[in-house]
C-alpha cells in the first residue's frame, strides 16, 4: 500500500508538472540563464538536477537538495570560457549554500558574462565607437524538510542582458522542486524558470526558456574507496523541445574523481547537443574542478574551472 507521504510526493510532483507543460508556448529570450554553472555538474553533462554532491550551485536550479546535504556549507566560484570557437563569452559564476539547521538552507549566486565586443557605425558608415555585450544573473533560494524523505526547493532569480547600445532586456523568474530521498537515490521534479515575458526593443514579447524538469541521481561507494554516482535529468521546454543529460562519476577515496556526460537537444532547444568530460579533487574541504564541453561547432571546446570550499 502507498503511504501518505509517496501520495502527498506524486501528487505534488504531478501538479508541478502540470502548471509547467500547461503554459503557453513562445519564443525564448534570455537563455543563458539555462547554462550550468556548477563545474562538477558542466563534467557531467549538466545532469545533475537531484545531486547533493555540489550544492554551492543549488541556486541557480534546485535548492530542495540543499537539507539533504552532508555539507553545512558550500561555497564555489569557477570561470567558464564559453563557446571559445563561436559566439565566445567569459563567464565569472559564484555560489553559496548554507544549512541553518537539519530542516533548513539557503544559497545565493551570481553570474556575469562578458561578450565579445564590436564596432558601432551610424547611417553613413562611419565607425562611432564599439559595444560589448553582456549579461548578468542573481539568484537565491531555499530548501526546506517537509518529511523525513522529501524536501521542497524554490529559488528567486533576476536577469538581465545589454544586447547593444542603449538596449537590455530583463526578467525576473523562479525555480520551484520537490525532492524524494529513498535509500541512496534521489529523484526530482519541478518547473524551471518560470517567470514574466521580455520585452524586445521592436515592441513583441518574447518568453524565458522555461521548462518542466525531472532528475535521478545514484551514488554508492563501495570497498570504502571507490564511488560511484549516476545522473540523469529531462526537461520538456514550453518552446515544444526537449533536453535530456546523463552523466557519471567515479571518486577514489573522496580525493580524485573522474567525470563524464552526454546532453542531447531537441530541434532549436536553448541547449544543443553535445559531450563533457570532467575531473576533480578535493582534500582538506577544498575542491578543484575541471570540466570540458565537447562534440559541437556552436559552444565547443567550453571550458569550466572551478575552485570550493565545504565543511
Amino acid at each position: 500500500m502507498m503511504r501518505l507521504s509517496d501520495r502527498f510526493t506524486a501528487l505534488v510532483l504531478g501538479g508541478l508538472l502540470c502548471c509547467a507543460v500547461a503554459s503557453a508556448q513562445g519564443t525564448e529570450a534570455l537563455p543563458f540563464i539555462r547554462i550550468d554553472r556548477n563545474p562538477v555538474s558542466a563534467g557531467m553533462g549538466f545532469a545533475g538536477a537531484a545531486s547533493t554532491s555540489a550544492t554551492a550551485y543549488s541556486s541557480f536550479r534546485n535548492s530542495a537538495v540543499i537539507p539533504f546535504s552532508a555539507k553545512t556549507m558550500d561555497l564555489g566560484f569557477n570561470y567558464q570560457g564559453w563557446a571559445p570557437s563561436g559566439v565566445k563569452n567569459t563567464n565569472l559564476n559564484f555560489g553559496g549554500a548554507y544549512k541553518l539547521s537539519e530542516k533548513m538552507g539557503f544559497s545565493i549566486g551570481g553570474a556575469y558574462q562578458m561578450g565579445q565586443e564590436y564596432d558601432i557605425f551610424d547611417a553613413s558608415g562611419h565607425a562611432k565607437g564599439s559595444f560589448k555585450p553582456s549579461d548578468m544573473v542573481i539568484n537565491a533560494g531555499v530548501g526546506f524538510l517537509l518529511t523525513e524523505s522529501l524536501s521542497l526547493g524554490v529559488n528567486a532569480r533576476y536577469a538581465s542582458q545589454g544586447i547593444a547600445d542603449g538596449v537590455s532586456l530583463s526578467a525576473f523568474c523562479a525555480d520551484a522542486f520537490l525532492l524524494y530521498r529513498m535509500g541512496g537515490v534521489n529523484m526530482t521534479a519541478g518547473i524551471s524558470s518560470i517567470g514574466s515575458s521580455v520585452k524586445g526593443d521592436d515592441g513583441a514579447s518574447y518568453k524565458l526558456p522555461a521548462s518542466a524538469t525531472i532528475g535521478v541521481d545514484w551514488s554508492t561507494t563501495f570497498s570504502d574507496v571507490h564511488g560511484i554516482e549516476l545522473a540523469a535529468d529531462a526537461d520538456y521546454f514550453l518552446s515544444g523541445n526537449v533536453a535530456a543529460a546523463f552523466g557519471a562519476q567515479y571518486g577514489y577515496n573522496d580525493l580524485f574523481f573522474l567525470r563524464a556526460g552526454l546532453h542531447v537537444g531537441t530541434g532549436n532547444a536553448v541547449l544543443p547537443t553535445f559531450v563533457t568530460l570532467g575531473a576533480g579533487v578535493k582534500f582538506s574541504g577544498i575542491s578543484i574542478n575541471l570540466a570540458y564541453l565537447t562534440a559541437n561547432e556552436v559552444i565547443g571546446n567550453t571550458i569550466t574551472a572551478g575552485i570550493g570550499y565545504s565543511f
